[in-house]
């Protein structure tokens, strides 16, 4: 399966006028990507990308966020109906009045496939996310092409137990992991932390960043990696590039480092 990950630059935005200028922009670029990829299965863009990640742009939230099936959702949707394929947005999200950072999941016909909401909270570095949003409180996976996805945005992946969840209750075999990291004290550590996920629970872990000089760097990792098999790794400008989901990849990691297999069920009853 073909997943098209796109690093877009986000410049000001803080009107409905800019966002929609700046979500049609965005849309432009992957329609020529489209055209010059046939049969892309999944599109995948970062964390919030309708807005900047930015204390000027989370001050206008009342004109900036919209409702699940808003006006990005209806642009997003007819996108996704003409090049048939699912489309993995993120976008600030009014519910009941209050705000949410969200990640929608729009399938090829145009439908709501999956929603989320993070769950965690930063508020460190240059994150302030809790002085404007409600976290949210359920996950999301959702079945694509034969394959199993779960959702998580940014700061979730430094919790341990979200990702044992989403592989071992519900069996995912790719994460999606939209990302606003900027370089900051936290940034040298998500390549790592990535890696590490990817390794220990043998599933593809996409993480996909804003483009810009504080910015970039989007990672996406296979389930195994050695000196041939390597990251798929961005720069800072914007970008967009083809990664292969490869089931068998995927079997085959598993089958040859039985790390899932040899784990104890429960650590604890040791002495």
């Amino acid at each position: 399966m073909k997943i098209l990950a796109y690093q877009p630059r986000i410049e000001q935005v803080r009107t409905a006028h800019d966002r929609r200028a700046h979500v049609g922009r965005m849309l432009q670029f992957l329609e020529a990507k489209c055209r010059q990829e046939p049969d892309i299965g999944l599109i995948i863009l970062p964390e919030l990308c309708t807005v900047e990640y930015s204390v000027p742009s989370f001050q206008t939230l009342v004109e900036l966020a919209e409702p699940l099936a808003g006006e990005t959702f209806t642009a997003v949707a007819a996108f996704a109906k003409k090049w048939e394929c699912a489309v993995c947005y993120g976008f600030p999200r009014v519910v009941d009045g209050e705000y949410r950072i969200s990640q929608l999941v729009v399938g090829a016909s145009g439908q709501l496939i999956a929603d989320y909401d993070k769950l965690h909270l930063a508020n460190f570095g240059a994150s302030m996310e809790p002085e404007y949003f409600n976290r949210g409180g359920k996950l999301a996976v959702f079945e694509l092409n034969g394959l199993r996805f779960g959702i998580i945005i940014c700061y979730d992946f430094r919790f341990s137990d979200l990702i044992k969840q989403l592989v071992e209750a519900h069996q995912v075999d790719v994460i999606l992991h939209p990302v606003a990291f900027t370089k900051d004290a936290t940034f040298a550590s998500w390549h790592p932390f990535v890696i590490c996920r990817a390794l220990e629970h043998q599933v593809y872990f996409l993480s996909v960043n804003r483009a810009g000089e504080a910015w970039g760097n989007s990672i996406l990792c296979p389930p195994w990696i050695d000196d041939d098999k390597k990251p798929l790794l961005f720069g800072e400008d914007e970008a967009a590039a083809v990664f292969q989901i490869d089931p068998a990849a995927i079997a085959a990691a598993r089958a040859i480092y039985p790390f899932r297999a040899d784990r104890l069920a429960d650590y604890s009853i040791l002495p």
